[in-house]
């Protein structure tokens, strides 16, 4: 004869899963974990920007470059 699992099967008999408790991380101070959280959040679209803005002024450069 087969022996039940000693694991409790939760949901029957009023058994309920344990609640773990876990601390609130403290907001660090400082600007570069800052631009960390900034980056996790919002990166494709901080790439994409950036990668606009220096195309955008590498062709500048060379507009006034040929112009002078």
């Amino acid at each position: 004869m087969r022996e039940p699992s000693l694991l409790p099967v939760f949901g029957k008999l009023g058994v309920k899963a344990p609640v773990a408790f876990v601390a609130a991380p403290v907001r660090p101070a400082g600007v570069v974990p800052r631009l960390r959280t900034l980056l996790a959040a919002h990166g494709g679209m901080v790439l994409k920007l950036s990668v606009i803005a220096w195309t955008v002024l590498i062709l500048g450069v060379v507009f006034f470059m040929m112009q002078g």
